[in-house]
C-alpha cells in the first residue's frame, strides 16, 4: 500500500549572523589638541603607511606606518614644526612614491625605500604638486605642475620625470580621474583652448593623446567617478538634456547615456563613488525624491534601482540636506560592501551592504555627530580605515586609524530536504531539483538542503531520495534534518540563504 505524502514544516528560527566583526582603534599618536589626523592609508613593504601629526599643539604632518603591532614615524623629511606633509602615497619599483615638501622646496616628487626617504630623481624637471599616481605601462603617470607649462600630465620612470603638456602653452589640461582600460590610460582632461573637460586617451606609447569622447563638445562634459565595469568605462557626465547621470564608454561604440536615467529631464541624479560588487554597479544618487542613497546598475536588466533609503528623514523645505544619506567611500573587502553614510540619528558612520541588506556596522562616535570613516584599505586579513571616536576631548577632528577584523562566518544552519526553502518538504522539492538538473531550472538559494543523500554532489539521486521517504519506506534523510542546524559533514556545496531558518 502506498503511504500518506509526509509534510514535513520546520518551525521559525533566529537568523545566524552574516558575520561578528570588533573594531578597534590601532593608533593613538597624537593626544594634543592638534590632532594626528592620519590619510593617505597605503600599503607596502607588509605595513600600513599614511601621513600623520605628532605635535600636540601644532603641525608635523611627516610619513608614519604601522607594522601590526605599533605605529612609528618612518621618515621626517622636513624636520621641526611644519612637517612636510606627503600625500597621495604610491607603491613603485620597489618604493613608496608621494608628494612632499622638503626643507627649501615645494611639493616634489619623493621616495621611500623602507630606510630613508629621498628627493626622487629627474627633480631638475620642477615638476611641482605631483598628485593622482597611477601606474600604467611600466612608467608612474601623475599631473604636477610647472610654470612653464601649468598643471599637466607627467610620467615617471625610476630616473626621468617626463611632461606632457597636453594644452599648449603655460595654460592647464587639469588631467584627473584617471584610469587604464583596453591598452590604453584614460583620464578626464582639457586639451583645447576654449574648450570644457572630456575623457582623453593616451595611447600605449606613452606620448600621443587623443578625445575619446565629445559628449558635449566643446563646452565639455565634465566626466568623473570613472569606474571599470561590464568591459567599458562608466562615470557620471553631464549634458544639458538629461543633466549629470550615469554614461558608459567602450571602444568601438564610443559613449552612450545609459538607460537608467535615474531623474528624467534636464534634473541630475549625480551619480558619484562608482564601485562594482557583486557583478552589479553601486554608487551614490539622489532621484529628486529620497536625497542621495545607495543605488545599484544591473547591466543585464539594463537598470537603476535604490538599494536602500539609509536616511528616511522626509524632505523639509529649505534644510534639504537632512534627508540624505550621502553613502561614499566605497570599499568592498571579504565580500562586503562597506561605505560611509549618515542614517539621520548616529551621524556619518560605517555601513556596510551584503548583497541584501544595507546597515549599520559600527556606530563609532554614539551620538548624532558620527565618526566619519573613511581612507578604507586592507591590510592583515582586516579592513583598516581612519575615523574619529570623539573621545579626544578637544581634538573635535581628530582621526585615529582603525581597524575592522573579521571572524569567520558560522556554517548556514538548513534543512536537509526543502530544496525550494518553503519551510516544509514535500513533493514540490522533488519537482525543483529535477527541474533545475534537467529544465533550466533555478538553482536553489541552498544547495545543501536539495542534497538529501548528503553525498555532496547534486544527482537524479536526490529527488528519488526524497521521492523514497515520502511515499515509500526509505529513511529520512541524514542531518540536519526536521530541524535548523549547520551541515555535520563538509563538501563543497554552497548554503548561500536558507530563509526559514532566519
Amino acid at each position: 500500500m502506498m503511504r500518506l505524502v509526509r509534510t514535513l514544516v520546520l518551525g521559525a528560527l533566529t537568523a545566524a549572523p552574516v558575520f561578528s566583526q570588533e573594531v578597534a582603534p590601532v593608533t593613538d599618536i597624537n593626544t594634543g589638541s592638534a590632532g594626528a589626523c592620519p590619510s593617505y592609508l597605503t600599503v607596502f613593504d607588509d605595513c600600513l603607511y599614511f601621513r600623520a601629526n605628532d605635535a600636540p599643539n601644532g603641525t608635523n604632518t611627516e610619513l608614519w606606518r604601522y607594522d601590526g603591532a605599533e605605529a612609528e614615524l618612518a621618515a621626517e623629511i622636513c624636520p621641526g614644526p611644519e612637517g612636510s606633509l606627503p600625500s597621495h602615497l604610491f607603491p613603485y619599483q620597489g618604493k613608496l612614491c608621494f608628494s612632499a615638501s622638503g626643507p627649501d622646496s615645494p611639493p616634489r616628487l619623493w621616495c621611500f625605500d623602507g630606510t630613508e626617504a629621498f628627493l626622487a630623481p629627474g627633480a631638475e624637471q620642477q615638476a611641482q604638486n605631483p598628485e593622482a599616481f597611477i601606474e600604467y605601462g611600466g612608467y608612474l603617470y601623475y599631473r604636477a605642475y610647472r610654470s612653464t607649462i601649468g598643471i599637466e600630465l607627467w610620467r615617471f620612470d625610476g630616473v626621468t620625470q617626463t611632461p606632457i603638456d597636453l594644452f599648449p602653452g603655460s595654460g592647464s589640461s587639469y588631467p584627473q580621474h584617471f584610469i587604464a582600460y583596453n591598452g590604453s590610460l584614460y583620464f578626464n582632461a582639457c586639451a583645447a583652448p576654449m574648450s570644457g573637460t572630456e575623457l582623453y586617451r593616451l595611447d600605449p606609447g606613452g606620448f600621443s593623446v587623443t578625445r575619446a569622447t565629445s559628449i558635449r563638445w566643446p563646452d565639455g562634459s565634465s566626466p568623473e567617478h570613472v569606474c571599470l565595469f561590464d568591459g567599458a568605462i562608466y562615470f557620471s557626465a553631464y549634458e544639458p538634456e538629461h543633466g549629470r547621470e550615469l554614461w558608459r564608454y567602450e571602444d568601438g561604440d564610443g559613449a552612450s547615456l545609459l538607460k537608467a536615467d535615474i531623474v528624467p529631464g534636464p534634473e541630475s541624479s549625480n551619480p558619484s563613488g562608482l564601485t562594482v560588487y557583486r557583478d552589479k554597479l553601486y554608487f551614490c544618487a539622489d532621484n529628486g525624491a529620497d536625497g542621495a542613497e545607495l543605488w545599484r546598475f544591473d547591466y543585464e536588466a539594463g537598470e537603476a534601482s535604490m538599494v536602500a533609503d539609509i536616511n528616511p528623514t522626509p524632505f523639509v523645505p529649505d534644510i534639504d540636506p537632512v534627508h540624505h544619506s550621502w553613502p561614499g567611500n566605497f570599499y568592498v573587502y571579504d565580500d562586503i560592501l562597506y561605505f560611509a553614510a549618515d542614517d539621520g540619528v548616529h551621524g556619518r558612520e560605517l555601513w556596510c551592504y551584503d548583497g541584501t541588506e544595507a546597515r549599520l556596522a559600527a556606530d563609532i562616535n554614539p551620538g548624532p555627530y558620527g565618526s566619519d570613516p573613511g581612507n578604507f584599505i586592507e591590510f592583515r586579513q582586516a579592513l583598516c580605515f581612519t575615523a574619529n571616536d570623539g573621545l579626544t576631548g578637544l581634538e573635535l577632528f581628530d582621526k585615529k586609524v582603525y581597524m575592522l577584523i573579521m571572524e569567520a562566518a558560522p556554517p548556514a544552519p538548513f534543512a536537509r530536504g526543502d530544496a525550494n526553502a518553503d519551510g516544509r518538504l514535500d513533493l514540490s522539492d522533488a519537482v525543483s531539483i529535477l527541474r533545475y538538473l534537467f529544465a533550466g531550472g533555478r538553482e536553489p538559494s541552498c544547495v545543501k538542503a536539495a542534497d538529501l543523500n548528503d553525498d555532496g554532489v547534486l544527482t537524479i539521486a536526490d529527488p528519488i531520495s526524497a521521492l523514497g521517504y515520502l511515499f515509500g519506506a526509505a529513511a529520512a534523510p541524514p542531518p540536519p534534518f526536521g530541524t535548523c542546524d549547520a551541515d555535520p559533514t563538509s563538501d563543497d556545496l554552497s548554503c548561500a540563504a536558507y530563509e526559514p531558518c532566519r
